[in-house]
């Protein structure tokens, strides 16, 4: 047991000892009862001998194929109300293509965790409208709606846009002004940067090393939260923008929801904790 505070009880199963899933724990922690287990064997045996029967169960999956439908009924079969949740590795990113996806499961990438997690969790505890807290039997289509049926996070205040691409600003200035912030488009070698901006979205459109060097000349104060959206990072890419100054590093495509869950007077945060992601 990693963890005993109240709340809902969540059980981890798999590798969580691989670097892209490290935010696994340090998100479930505060949330509740968090079970660990390598393996759903032991997940079930682990279950029985804490009398414990799970909210949400997160299959942490570091590759196609590592978990079979027949193995995860064993868990449904002690948790019949749990929710369960697919934790993607990267090696599982072409799985809907290629792979046999687990059924009947909620899938989140590991790049889209931390956000998501944070947010689903605190809505479920809370008893709000989110995929995580219907019933087990809910189709695709009723976890569409209800994501659909929440309001999204309103804020204020201005946003910086750095990109070379006009047709970058234009979507992601779109999104701002309909969340009713003010976007401003800056390139990244402009040295004149706004007044107190409330975050700074960094388009990492090219190569990561020459990215995260522009990103460490980029005049900003770091005070302000600077979102990296690049293009299916890895791991080692993502802790290079960190290193480079990033609060964050979002993989296209992302959820709107998750890009604005970074922002500082987010409604939907959590924590103030900032994500090595």
């Amino acid at each position: 047991m990693a963890g005993a505070n109240e709340g809902v009880v969540l059980l981890c199963v798999g590798s969580i000892d691989r670097a892209e899933f490290r935010e696994v724990l340090p998100t479930l922690e505060p949330q509740g009862t968090v079970l660990t287990a390598p393996t759903i064997r032991t997940a079930v045996r682990r279950l029985a001998q804490a009398s414990l029967t799970p909210d949400v169960v997160v299959v942490v999956q570091s590759y196609p194929g590592e978990f079979a439908d027949a193995q995860v009924d064993q868990l449904r079969r002690v948790a019949p109300l749990a929710r369960f949740v697919t934790l993607l590795g990267t090696w599982c990113e072409g799985e809907m293509r290629s792979g046999a996806p687990l059924s009947g499961t909620i899938r989140v990438y590991w790049h889209q965790w931390v956000p998501q997690a944070y947010r689903e969790l605190n809505r479920l505890i809370a008893g709000g409208e989110s995929p995580w807290s219907l019933p087990p039997t809910a189709c695709e289509e009723e976890r569409c709606l209800a994501i659909a049926a929440r309001p999204g996070h309103r804020g204020g205040g201005l946003v910086e846009i750095v990109t070379e691409q006009y047709d970058v600003f234009d979507w992601l200035a779109t999104a701002c002004l309909k969340r009713e912030y003010t976007p401003r488009w800056r390139r990244a070698q402009d040295d004149s940067r706004s007044d107190s901006p409330v975050a700074v979205l960094f388009d990492a459109a090219g190569e990561i090393e020459k990215e995260a060097s522009k990103l460490r000349r980029l005049s900003v104060d770091r005070r302000v939260p600077v979102i990296v959206l690049a293009d299916f990072p890895r791991i080692a890419d993502c802790d290079r923008l960190m290193s480079a100054g990033a609060n964050a590093v979002l993989s296209r495509p992302f959820f709107w929801d998750d890009l604005f869950w970074y922002f500082p007077a987010s409604a939907c945060r959590l924590a103030p904790k900032e994500s090595a992601l």
